[in-house]
């Protein structure tokens, strides 16, 4: 899942994301009459520059106290959220590695606060390998922080090779409503004691709709579900107790679930802006042409409400475990 629509580099960007932001999207082929996972990254992926300047590809997480208008403190506050998660404080040298990494900013965010680690970034894009690499580069990250293209349902590293793994806000790309095989690859890649997060949307109870969406749009809820799942090139979202129960079953132990939604509502209410933004400054005077991949990455946060508590199903949970 993605935090929403963006728009070409503005004041305070730096050069790599700037360079990025104002990319010509390339085409990638696809199956008829359905767009691909590369080619909507491909495509839609420089607009992400307006919602963060970092290119983190996610929603922010809200601190009581912080401002709400400050949307990429949010966003960064998410990556360290997710770091406190991993437990890493008693590892000097952890080995970390991010499952579905889009540009690599969580990786770099990472590497500011643990300069001994081994990051490392899996995505099955090669234009988010080639301009994470970029990125990467320009904020000095050196050989602390790699990008590769691969499947993180089937990769080629090595059995427990890592101290933590995690998917923000790419789990929900995988296959199936238990997302088996990436937490079969994912309980593979981590060593004995090593930490799995994810933090994403998920749907509560196996349910499509509420009570509530049925008796305000009865025919509707499923069909809007089904395109924002096809907006964002999601075959479907895992049902939570599915999810759990899968990780159980892995191997997995001190499986912990925490319900984020009103954490993640101040940087979701930044979408109406944002997307305004877009339509006024890329659409009307943009110079890169609106692809059906950009016109999707417009119209999958609009739908977004329709489907998200507490009107619809889907929640933002944060979901931790250990290997046993």
């Amino acid at each position: 899942m993605n935090a929403g629509v963006g728009i070409k580099a503005g004041v305070g960007m730096n050069s790599g994301a700037k360079a990025i932001a104002e990319t010509e999207a390339r085409p990638v082929a696809a199956a008829a009459g359905q767009i691909g996972l590369e080619q909507y990254y491909s495509e839609a992926g420089p607009d992400y520059a307006a919602w963060s300047a970092e290119f983190n590809m996610h929603f922010g997480y809200y601190r009581v106290g912080a401002n709400p208008l400050d949307r990429e403190a949010m966003l960064e506050q998410m990556n360290l959220e997710v770091l406190a998660r991993l437990r890493l404080d008693a590892i000097a040298s952890p080995r970390l590695l991010d499952l579905g990494c889009g540009l690599g900013a969580t990786l770099r965010s990472f590497r500011r606060r643990l300069p001994q680690a081994r990051l490392l970034g899996l995505t099955r894009v090669p234009w988010q390998v080639e301009q994470a690499q970029a990125l990467n580069a320009a904020a000095g990250c050196g050989e602390g922080v790699r990008v590769i293209q691969g499947d993180y349902e089937d990769t080629i590293l090595p059995r427990a090779g890592y101290d933590g793994v995690y998917a923000l806000e790419s789990s929900c790309h995988a296959h199936g409503a238990d997302k088996a095989a990436l937490l079969a690859e994912a309980h593979r890649l981590l060593r004995p004691g090593g930490r799995l997060v994810v933090a994403d949307g998920f749907l509560a109870g196996g349910r499509l709709a509420s009570p509530l969406q049925r008796r305000i749009y009865p025919t509707l809820h499923s069909r809007i579900y089904r395109k924002l799942c096809e907006c964002w090139v999601i075959e479907e979202l895992a049902q939570l107790d599915l999810f759990t129960a899968r990780l159980e079953q892995l191997g997995f132990g001190e499986v912990a679930v925490e319900n984020l939604q009103l954490r993640v509502a101040p940087s979701v209410a930044h979408i109406p802006w944002v997307t305004l933004k877009f339509l006024l400054t890329d659409v009307v005077f943009g110079k890169r042409k609106m692809t059906r991949a950009r016109w999707n990455n417009v119209l999958a946060p609009v739908l977004l409400p329709l489907v998200s508590a507490p009107l619809g199903p889907m929640t933002y949970c944060m979901v931790s475990a250990t290997k046993r």
